[in-house]
């Protein structure tokens, strides 16, 4: 503990909410902030991280990364989280949205005090730094994350040809996808993107060398943590895998929502029938890792003529839609592509953004296993929900602009406004769009500061606390999860600078 330190703090996961949480933490001299990472230091992030056009090199295995496959009734879907300093924001697409005011609103309604839309949009703002919007009543310019939009310059001739079709067909054209007041509509995403076209995940702008300078920072990487250490109600420090124990007066879990509840099930804190078929003494009968959620959909395949063009990352342009016209529940996107005889070939992935469906994560073969993990199930209304998606794609195939790129669909062309045409995309296979949530949710396993309900000294602050999935990409909510937590805490230990 550092000189005038007077409380030891864990934070264990350096990923996205990680990075953010010690950061904020360590501005109070009086705690002394650990911070744990599985995996090595952002040095080691390979080329291809930081020039986002190279993504699917890193899906393909340039990262480190904790990957599993997520039972599904569609068959295994694979499901990854970054195991690196900065966690999934360096290996995601950098898609800064932020959901919809439904849902935190859905959330206060719950009784989680604090979390409504009026709540979390200051924290939205505060966190970023928008070169195209600079300050203003929905965007920021003083935050550690520099957000701007892809330029056309750096569109792909495909989201160029997606962008202008589904404008021509009579999709609405939103400038910022990030004003609920605009949805439904196609539009470009915005990215923690630098001037240069670099990613920048959330250690490079919150763990900055002045942070990681301070006496009260420690950041140690290579360090996985195999449970937490809790006795008589409270939690005392970790136990890492190479036995090593580590005290505190509180531990904060930020492993993601597949390792975070794999965390607190090893260490007795679960459901109590599922922990006993492992022999583990119950802490804390909770429902951890009962109500997990995700955003999942089914792709339709084309291929154009020409090279694939551009130099931005895969998440550029997306259709934000709404099937019954109003409120925004699906996103419709260009993703993976190859080049194959002088034609790209690519997907458009359609993912169904609000569903009741919930997965699970328990623990596997054995305690030190891998996670047991799956998916949570397409909803009953899928078919009809993502047919306006759909509907939009077979309409943008007979866009001037997708014909003058020669869009075709890939082997025999379906109808897409056929029944069953979703069902048998799903068939055909299912994609996620890694954003798995709620695992550890504020209102059945935690409270609304997000402290572990029985457990004192225990709290987590990533995705797993979402009582529901957002409508939107996660990455930028983990963030604000990370620093609302930081802001309760450190209301909570007093303010020391």
């Amino acid at each position: 503990m550092s000189k005038g330190a007077t409380k030891n703090i864990l934070v264990v996961g350096g990923g996205t909410a990680g990075a953010v949480l010690a950061a904020r933490l360590s501005e109070n001299s009086g705690l002394a902030v650990t911070l744990l990472e599985a995996g090595p230091g952002d040095e080691a992030y390979h080329a291809s991280v930081l020039e986002p056009g190279r993504t699917y090199e890193v899906w393909a295995g340039t990262l480190p990364t904790a990957t599993c496959n997520m039972a599904s009734e569609w068959g295994d879907i694979p499901a990854r989280q970054g195991r690196i300093l900065g966690g999934t924001s360096a290996l995601n697409a950098s898609a800064t949205l932020r959901g919809q005011p439904a849902d935190y609103n859905a959330w206060k309604s719950a009784g989680l005090d604090g979390w409504g839309w009026d709540d979390v949009i200051n924290t939205f703002i505060a966190a970023e730094r928008d070169a195209d919007f600079g300050s203003s009543p929905l965007h920021g310019n003083s935050g550690p994350l520099p957000v701007r939009r892809w330029r056309r310059d750096e569109f792909t001739v495909k989201h160029k040809a997606f962008m202008d079709g589904m404008a021509e067909v009579g999709v609405h054209a939103a400038n910022d996808i990030n004003d609920p007041a605009q949805l439904p509509g196609v539009g470009v995403f915005p990215a923690t993107i630098d001037e240069q076209s670099r990613r920048v995940t959330t250690s490079l702008a919150y763990l900055t060398e002045e942070v990681r300078s301070r006496q009260n920072f420690t950041l140690r990487t290579q360090a996985e943590v195999h449970r937490v250490c809790i006795e008589n109600g409270r939690a005392t420090g970790v136990i890492l895998t190479s036995g090593e124990e580590l005290q505190a007066d509180e531990v904060v879990l930020t492993a993601g929502a597949l390792y975070s509840p794999t965390l607190l099930l090893r260490s007795g804190v679960g459901p109590g029938a599922h922990l006993a078929d492992y022999g583990i003494a119950v802490q804390a009968d909770l429902p951890v890792g009962a109500t997990m959620s995700d955003h999942l959909g089914p792709a339709v395949y084309y291929s154009h003529e020409g090279a694939q063009g551009g130099n931005g990352g895969p998440a550029q342009v997306v259709l934000v839609g709404a099937s019954n016209g109003t409120n925004v529940d699906y996103h419709g996107l260009p993703l993976h592509w190859t080049e194959n005889e002088g034609r790209t070939e690519f997907q458009v992935v359609t993912f169904l953004l609000r569903s009741s469906g919930r997965g699970s994560v328990r623990l596997g073969e054995s305690i030190d296993a891998e996670p047991n993990v799956v998916a949570p199930p397409m909803p009953d209304d899928t078919e009809v929900r993502l047919s306006h998606a759909f509907r939009a794609l077979a309409a943008w195939e007979q866009s001037a602009a997708a014909r003058a790129i020669d869009v075709r669909q890939l082997g025999e062309p379906r109808d897409l406004t056929a029944a069953g045409a979703v069902t048998a995309a799903l068939e055909q296979g299912i994609f996620s769009y890694f954003h798995m949530t709620s695992t550890c949710p504020m209102g059945t396993v935690l409270d609304a500061d997000c402290r572990v309900h029985g457990i004192d000294g225990l709290r987590v602050a990533d995705a797993s606390v979402m009582p529901t999935i957002p409508s939107g990409n996660t990455y930028l909510g983990c963030v604000m999860v990370a620093e609302r937590v930081a802001q309760k805490m450190k209301a909570e230990y007093g303010s020391q600078n």
